[in-house]
């Protein structure tokens, strides 16, 4: 006998931390969706496709090589004693050229070489005692060239803005999806807890209808009772057993919704042990909101729509901002050095002793530049235009904000009224129970009594899923749900 004691006050501390374990909170649920669901993933590849979309870039400040051979053979006319019968050239380059971000210069390095092979008549000139021959030189030449040039602009692109511009405007590119993906992961969330929210209130739902089919067969067994002792007609016991299946039914109509809903978030969580789970959650907690002026100021602040638009304004500005820089003259400092040499022997051409320096000023500018200044013309006016959407979706925004505060706080009062109802419903079925065992009343009225406390349990139920969902609503339009919702759910 001791023994049995003992196990079942064990038995007693286990079963309770079971039940525990077999439940799930808001929290628990939106982090494996989060961990599981490949939407996730999928919204945050998005910010790496832009990220190496940007990095791309990049390669317009790489080591630019490039590298050339030609071959050239001449037949030429004769013209003269010193004009050559053929003339071969072989020559090959190669050069390499990089851009300077920083300060919008050029730097140009390149090496040549070229090798010639002529054929020039050697000249003859005629004597009385016989011909002089006078030889024109050697016929191969090798000439070698190594050469530096850096253009530097001093007006237009002087910092090096306008090679910057493509890649900087990326980043509100990046800027801009990071947001869109925290919105729409968000927006999916919320959609996801909407249905937990389902899936709690078919828990509540279950069970007030267990609770009244209990109640349904307690009644149909005091209604046997007393119809044994022929205190009320068989009319009696045939509505309690009516009652009861009607309680059956309804019990096993919620049940069914409630286990197929916990099978769809079982799949979309791609958990399994969620089907031995119920759901962890307080349908009847009430929110403390700011005020409606406090909640503005918030949504003004924090919005994520309203940081999109402001990313893309911000974009619009820094891209006039290079229409601008476009506008400006042009204006280059060419400076070049080269070393070169030749000489009809390879080894000695080797020798760069012959300097040749360059410097040089290149300026360029169109008359009326109408092609920058409708860029800019048109950038203002993207400008000014996205200012009046900015407006527009803050008007948009807030007035959904009003609407929403407004609908929660009559919805508080209608919970207020819910539990009224029910208290006011508990306090009839006593009464008519009192009144049906005195012989007073009849079990009609006490069914339906219970039927309408039922109903007003459910009522009160359904107007609390509905005002959790309005909250929901509400820390999404804050865009607040990502941040605070593990801390408030």
């Amino acid at each position: 006998m001791r023994c049995f004691v003992i196990f079942s006050l064990l038995m007693m501390l286990i079963m309770p931390a079971r039940a525990y374990a077999e439940s799930i909170s808001l929290e628990s649920f939106l982090d494996r969706i989060q961990e599981r669901h490949p939407f996730f993933e999928k919204e945050s590849l998005s910010v790496e496709i832009d990220q190496r979309a940007q990095q791309s870039l990049l390669g317009a400040k790489d080591w630019q090589m490039s590298g050339s051979t030609f071959l050239s053979h001449q037949k030429l006319i004769p013209t003269s004693s010193f004009v050559a019968d053929r003339i071969d050239v072989l020559g090959a380059e190669i050069a390499a050229e990089r851009a300077f971000w920083g300060s919008g210069g050029r730097l140009s390095l390149s090496w040549a070489s070229q090798f010639t092979d002529q054929k020039v008549a050697n000249i003859i000139i005629p004597f009385p005692t016989g011909n002089m021959i006078v030889p024109t030189g050697p016929s191969e030449f090798y000439q070698h060239r190594v050469y530096a040039g850096y253009v530097q602009p001093l007006l237009q692109n002087f910092s090096g803005k306008l090679d910057r511009l493509e890649y900087e405007l990326s980043d509100y590119d990046i800027d801009f999806t990071e947001v869109q993906v925290l919105e729409n992961q968000e927006g999916f969330l919320v959609s996801i807890a909407d249905r937990f929210l389902d899936w709690v209130l078919l828990t509540e739902q279950k069970r007030i209808a267990v609770e009244r089919t209990r109640l349904a067969e307690e009644e149909l067994e005091r209604t046997v009772e007393k119809r044994k002792s022929y205190l009320v007609d068989q009319v009696d016991v045939l509505r309690a057993e009516d009652a009861v299946r009607i309680a059956k039914q309804n019990m096993v109509l919620v049940e069914s919704q409630w286990k197929a809903l916990r099978a769809e978030l079982s799949v979309l969580c791609q958990s399994k042990d969620l089907c031995d789970k119920s759901p962890d959650f307080d349908l009847y907690q009430r929110e403390e909101l700011p005020s409606p002026d406090e909640a503005r100021s918030r949504l003004r602040e924090q919005s994520r729509i309203l940081e999109t638009l402001r990313i893309r304004r911000e974009q619009l500005l820094y891209l006039r901002g290079g229409f601008e820089e476009q506008g400006r003259p042009q204006l280059f400092l060419n400076l070049g050095a080269a070393l070169q040499g030749g000489n009809d022997e390879f080894g000695e051409s080797m020798v760069l002793d012959r300097p040749d320096l360059s410097v040089s000023l290149v300026l360029q500018h169109p008359i009326g530049n109408r092609t920058a200044r409708a860029n800019i013309d048109k950038a203002s006016l993207e400008i000014e235009q996205l200012d009046k959407e900015i407006e527009n979706v803050s008007l948009d925004l807030e007035s959904g904000l009003v609407n929403l505060l407004i609908l929660i706080e009559e919805m508080e009062k209608v919970l207020e009224l819910n539990l009224e109802q029910i208290e006011s419903a508990r306090v009839k079925t006593e009464e008519e129970l009192d009144l049906y065992n005195q012989g007073r009343g009849d079990l009609t009225f006490v069914i339906l009594s219970r039927d309408n406390e039922q109903q007003a349990a459910l009522t009160y139920a359904q107007n609390a899923a509905s005002y959790q969902k309005l909250i929901l609503q509400y820390r999404a339009l804050m865009d607040e749900f990502l941040t605070i919702a593990k801390d408030r759910l």
